[in-house]
């Protein structure tokens, strides 16, 4: 059995996410639903989040079992987060007079559904959502991020980002554009670009209220539906994949 040691959010990286220079309200729970922790600059002890908490660079936001939350944050994105998903605002600054934004999200666990609709002229992405295996880059863009120990699996409903890994060794960068998708695996290529389903939107759908299951054990199914699993050295890929979700392991 695979050790479940990603699961938990490593102290050392709460440890990094930058202190505010000073405490200053970047969003506001918008929605909250079912038990929503929030841990003020990643630390313990955690407080339960209502609507209109505000959430400042360096919070950790943690839905339970059965429960979501959305932030609305100062420049007008929204973070929707399923039940049992767990994202740390790493950094966020937004200056409307020069029409400047810095964002790092990191999702640890779990569905997020992210909507920047402020479109920055800039070249370079100025949002970015981090994963174990993955930076997104975001340009005026609705998406879904959704994570497993190994895996990120990116559906873009409309705008533009990139994806790339989060090794900084593993060269590649794959653009998505409207109803596209891929997935970054651990220390591997981004996979290419492929079309979004309605499968995959009621998969998306679903997964925001239920959660992503967490017990990848067999004989939970498949990865989600569209995508394939990584070659296996003990023969072929199988040539149906049903939903939903196992997670490829090394040496299956």
């Amino acid at each position: 059995m695979k050790t479940k040691w990603w699961w938990a959010v490593p102290a050392a990286l709460i440890l990094l996410l930058p202190l505010a220079a000073q405490a200053a309200a970047v969003g506001r729970f918008t929605m909250v639903t079912g038990e929503v922790d929030l841990l003020k600059q990643g630390k313990l002890p955690a407080v339960a989040a209502k609507v209109q908490d505000p959430v400042e660079a360096g919070d950790l936001i943690r839905t339970k079992a059965k429960a979501k939350a959305q932030i609305t944050f100062v420049d007008g994105t929204t973070l929707t987060l399923a039940p049992e998903s767990r994202v740390a605002v790493a950094d966020f600054v937004y200056t409307p007079e020069s029409r400047a934004r810095r964002a790092v999200l990191r999702l640890f666990r779990g569905l997020a559904h992210t909507v920047v609709s402020r479109i920055l002229e800039i070249q370079e992405p100025e949002f970015i959502m981090e994963t174990m295996t993955a930076v997104i880059g975001v340009r005026g863009t609705d998406f879904h991020t959704l994570v497993t120990p190994e895996c990120a699996y990116v559906y873009l409903e409309r705008g533009r980002l990139s994806t790339a890994s989060a090794n900084r060794q593993v060269p590649g960068v794959v653009m998505l554009g409207n109803r596209q998708k891929n997935q970054i695996c651990l220390d591997q290529k981004p996979g290419p670009a492929l079309v979004l389903t309605r499968a995959d939107e009621e998969m998306l759908l679903r997964l925001m209220d239920t959660g992503v299951p967490t017990d990848l054990e067999p004989p939970v199914e498949g990865p989600p539906p569209g995508f394939e699993l990584p070659p296996s050295p003990g023969g072929p890929t199988p040539p149906s994949i049903p939903p939903i979700l196992h997670v490829p392991r090394k040496g299956d």
